[in-house]
């Protein structure tokens, strides 16, 4: 097939970029659309202060026709490198249909990454992993909650055949309130609290700059090192989260404190999946209200992160967090929690999920390259 390859600038272009996924939506049986207003906003660099330390190039690959039939984004962050004293750079946003759009699409995201001296390709990830992470390889009948990706089932075989080797999957889990032992989940909570000491409380919604600065502090050393971890600025930490207050339901974040000191936190979100779906992905001029009447429904939520500071895992927090925020979110009517995504060999993670009857459904992937 004929393709033309084209780097996204225009506001025009940056739209299409964005809308790519819709042409390949029959390939995949839960097709979430893309919300096309915050896809955007991820990806201005004149506002979104994750490119102050950070640059990045989206490609737009179109047929014959001029319609837009994949894409790829390719990106430094010199906040990463730097942190990790390498030259790894990432790919991420990808999708194409078929073998030879995949490697136009790889051989950009490579030529720009060794452009800015990176000797290493890592991906997909859409620029940093504090967003979105991984191609999908497993799953493909279960609807994606929220932030999570999905592609097309034979996206991965073009990817390896581009030479790119695993790297590290990680994992979702999902917990369903009526598939848990209730009664062993509070006996496994009076246990963890025995272990680790700890209180646990709701994030304070009247103190969120001062709840914010707290966490942000715990986000930076409860990850630091993790596989591909990028560090997150107080801009962007900041800004991230004001797009989170937005769909954020009190009793979805808890913090865990010891002796005074805030020692590690998790936090839920809504499953706005449910609702970008009913309104097909716009939410204008009228699609908010069918996003409104869909989000009142649904039960499902996503635990979007756990951290822990390393000197206080090994003594049961992470499992008294877990059981906690189950216990805690039950006034909020969400029930269906998603858990990921949780890193393959994370043990002290899985293991208490396998535990609670946590059910895997979902595995995405990332994939390395010497450049």
């Amino acid at each position: 097939m004929s393709y033309r390859l084209e780097v996204a600038v225009s506001r025009r272009q940056l739209r299409d970029f964005v809308e790519v996924p819709r042409a390949f939506a029959a390939r995949m049986s839960c097709f979430v659309p893309p919300l096309l207003s915050e896809q955007l906003k991820l990806l201005d660099k004149k506002r979104h202060p994750f490119y102050h330390h950070a640059e990045a190039r989206f490609f737009l690959l179109r047929d014959a026709k001029g319609r837009a039939m994949g894409r790829i984004s390719a990106c430094v962050d010199h906040e990463s490198t730097a942190f990790h004293g390498d030259r790894t750079g990432v790919f991420g946003h990808l999708m194409a249909g078929d073998a030879e759009a995949t490697e136009i699409l790889l051989d950009a995201a490579r030529g720009f990454l060794r452009e800015h001296g990176m000797d290493r390709m890592r991906g997909p990830i859409e620029l940093s992993t504090n967003y979105t992470c991984g191609l999908q390889v497993d799953g493909f009948d279960i609807q994606p909650r929220i932030d999570i990706p999905q592609h097309p089932r034979e996206l991965q075989d073009f990817v390896a055949a581009n030479g790119l080797e695993k790297g590290k999957d990680l994992l979702c889990f999902e917990v369903r309130r009526d598939n848990v032992d209730m009664a062993r989940l509070e006996r496994g909570n009076r246990l963890a609290a025995r272990r680790s000491r700890a209180t646990i409380r709701n994030l304070d919604r009247r103190r969120w700059d001062e709840e914010l600065e707290r966490l942000h502090g715990l986000y930076v050393q409860c990850w630091e090192k993790n596989y591909a971890f990028a560090p997150m600025t107080r801009d962007e930490f900041f800004h991230v989260a004001k797009g989170f207050r937005a769909i954020y339901v009190d009793g979805l974040c808890q913090i865990a404190e010891l002796e005074g000191e805030t020692v590690g936190f998790i936090l839920g979100l809504p499953d706005i999946n449910v609702g970008i779906r009913a309104c097909n992905g716009r939410l204008l001029p009228f699609g908010f209200l069918r996003f409104l009447r869909a989000m009142k429904k649904t039960k499902r939520f996503r635990v979007m992160t756990l951290g822990i500071l390393p000197e206080y895992r090994g003594r049961g927090l992470d499992a008294f967090l877990i059981t906690n925020h189950i216990e805690m979110s039950v006034p909020t009517g969400y029930s269906d929690a998603e858990l990921s995504w949780v890193l393959e060999d994370n043990i002290a993670m899985i293991k208490p999920l396998r535990e609670m009857n946590a059910a895997e459904t979902i595995r995405l992937r990332l994939y390395e390259q010497a450049l």
